[in-house]
């Protein structure tokens, strides 16, 4: 099998950062930069001394120049923890390339950017059940075993989605930057959605499909078989019918983008066949994943 990721993949680790939009609670002084003001060690503003403070944030410098005793702000610095949940349910193996393989893809450069940066990526198979393949690592020295981790994982599990968003957010609630790649493809996707906003985790879903199911290669008399359930339908595709999918699956899909936005949660829709340095530079940059 070749590689998992190429040199191009490789330098988006240095290149990129992941954007947290609020602060996390459980988070320990690291190099993941927050909005708040407090012990960090780049300085940021004054403002005047008041009894209480602590004398050695006063700038002693400015009170010899200008006899004022002025406190020094920094910009507090926070680790985060990355947990990426791929989902490895029966769908995943579809398509050319599979969207499992797209997802470890996306999956190893994520935890490989937060890693690189000083904090903390653990991962996640999202399936029959939530199974924690990789406990939360920190440092650039843990992104082979990350990507190694990642490469392992293999689709064919059941499919219990609102399952795994019940233990997420038991296990997780409100303890990091959650990143669910998907296909979505189950009934239950929006209760799921609704799941994994209850975590009250900062959390984005990255659906991906295949080209194939953005275009089905198939004409004529066909019988479709459902991955996850084995079920057979048999079909007379047609133009017309084409046509009806293609509709269906742009309004689907605006549907899970709104849904999402109503949970805040954020949400990216990539195919599988998409370049990775587009999907992070261009649509995940966009969305306010990474910076």
């Amino acid at each position: 099998m070749e590689p998992l990721l190429g040199p191009g993949d490789l330098e988006l680790m240095r290149i990129l950062e992941l954007s947290a939009r609020r602060r996390l609670a459980g988070q320990a002084t690291g190099e993941q930069r927050s909005p708040a003001m407090g012990g960090g060690i780049e300085f940021a503003d004054y403002r005047e001394y008041v009894p209480g403070d602590d004398v050695r944030q006063v700038d002693w410098s400015v009170f010899l120049r200008f006899r004022k005793l002025l406190v020094k702000l920094c910009a507090e610095e926070k680790e985060l923890t990355l947990m990426v949940l791929v989902d490895t349910s029966a769908s995943m193996a579809y398509g050319s390339p599979t969207k499992l393989r797209t997802s470890q893809r996306i999956a190893a450069v994520l935890g490989g950017i937060a890693l690189a940066s000083g904090n903390r990526a653990g991962l996640l198979s999202w399936g029959g059940e939530l199974t924690e393949v990789l406990a939360p690592v920190r440092g650039s020295r843990e992104v082979p075993r990350f990507g190694d981790r990642v490469s392992r994982l293999e689709a064919g599990s059941q499919n219990r989605p609102l399952d795994c968003a019940r233990a997420f957010a038991t296990r997780y609630h409100r303890r990091c930057l959650a990143v669910l790649v998907t296909d979505l493809l189950h009934p239950d996707w929006d209760q799921a959605l609704t799941g994994l906003a209850a975590s009250d985790c900062e959390a984005h879903v990255v659906q991906v499909l295949a080209p194939e199911e953005w275009d089905p290669p198939f004409r004529g008399e066909v019988t479709l078989v459902d991955q996850e359930t084995g079920t057979e339908a048999p079909v007379l595709v047609d133009f017309p019918l084409l046509e009806r999918y293609r509709a269906e699956v742009d309004r689907w899909t605006s549907e899970v983008a709104s849904r999402c936005r109503a949970a805040g949660l954020g949400y990216t829709l990539v195919r599988s066949d998409g370049p990775l340095p587009r999907i992070f530079l261009e649509e995940f940059r966009k969305a306010g994943l990474v910076c």
